[in-house]
C-alpha cells in the first residue's frame, strides 16, 4: 500500500501529539473555575461552569482594564455569583484575581469581594479597600483567632490595580499588579467553607454600618481551583498591564 502526503500527514500529527502531548491545563487558564470578564455588560460566566452573577441595584457599564467593566455606585449596586464557583472556598487552594478602580473616597472600608454568613470573623473571607490606609484589607478567618494575619497589601496611586489572593495548603498570598506584596502562614490551616454566596459589594457587615458598597469599577474576575505560583500570577497580570489602560471612555 502506498501512502501519501494527505496519509501521512495526519498520522505524523497524530504521533507527535502523543508523544509530545499540549497541556492544557497550564498557563493563565490552569485551574479556572469561573471567569467573568463582563465585556457584554452582565456577569455572564464566560467560563461556561454556569456560576452566573445576578447584579443588583443599577450596576452600570463604563471603560474597563479590557473592554467594558462593571460600574459600582456605592449606594446599592452589587452582585451576587450563584452555582458552582461557591464550592471552592473551604480548605482547599484557591486563586482569586481581579481588577479594580476606585472612583470615591470613603472614611469607612468600601467591601469589595466578599463570602460570609454574617459580620463575624468565623469562617469566611471578605476584600475591602480601606482608603485612610491606602491598602486592601483583606481577611481570610477561621475563627478570630485562626486565620491568615498580616496579608493587606498596600495600594499608594489611585488608577487601575490588579488584586490577586492566593491560598495554598497552610499559606496565603497577596499580589498587588503581579507583585508579591505579603504571605501569612497558619499551620493548623484555615477552614473558610460556608454557606454564603460569593458576592462583590456585598456583605453582612453594611447593615451594622462597619463597611460600605463599594464605588468604582470592576473588571476582569476570575477563580481558580489551584493556588497559581508567583511567575503565574505575574502572567495572568501581563495579560491586560495597568499602564495600558484607558484614562477614561473617550480616549
Amino acid at each position: 500500500m502506498i501512502l501519501t502526503k494527505h496519509i501521512l500527514i495526519p498520522i505524523l500529527i497524530s504521533l507527535l501529539s502523543i508523544v509530545n502531548p499540549v497541556n492544557e491545563s497550564e498557563g493563565p487558564n490552569k485551574g479556572l473555575v469561573a471567569y467573568y470578564s463582563f465585556n457584554n455588560c452582565d456577569a455572564t460566566d464566560d467560563s461556561g461552569n454556569g456560576s452566573d452573577g445576578e447584579m443588583y441595584g443599577g450596576v452600570g457599564c463604563w471603560c474597563g482594564i479590557d473592554d467594558d467593566g462593571l460600574q459600582f455606585d456605592g449606594v446599592d449596586d452589587f452582585v451576587v455569583f450563584t452555582g458552582n464557583v461557591n464550592r471552592y472556598f473551604t480548605t482547599s487552594d484557591f486563586t482569586i484575581s481581579f481588577y479594580f478602580k476606585q472612583t470615591g473616597y470613603a472614611m469607612f472600608n468600601q467591601t469589595m469581594l466578599a463570602k460570609r454568613d454574617s459580620c463575624g470573623d468565623f469562617n469566611m473571607f471578605e476584600i475591602q479597600m480601606n482608603k485612610s490606609k491606602n491598602e486592601v484589607d483583606v481577611d481570610v478567618h477561621e475563627t478570630p483567632e485562626r486565620d491568615y494575619p498580616d496579608i493587606s497589601p498596600e495600594v499608594k496611586n489611585v488608577g487601575w490595580h490588579h488584586f490577586a489572593l492566593v491560598r495554598k495548603g497552610t499559606r496565603a498570598f497577596t499580589y498587588i499588579d503581579g507583585e508579591l506584596r505579603h504571605q501569612g502562614i497558619r499551620c493548623s490551616g484555615v477552614d473558610i467553607g460556608n454557606q454564603a454566596q460569593l458576592a462583590f459589594a456585598d456583605s453582612p457587615c453594611i447593615k451594622t454600618s462597619e463597611s460600605k458598597r463599594f464605588k468604582g469599577i470592576l473588571d476582569e474576575l476570575r477563580i481558580f481551583d489551584v493556588a497559581l505560583t508567583q511567575e503565574e500570577i505575574m502572567q495572568l497580570y501581563s495579560l491586560y498591564l495597568i499602564e495600558n489602560a484607558l484614562s477614561d471612555c473617550y480616549s
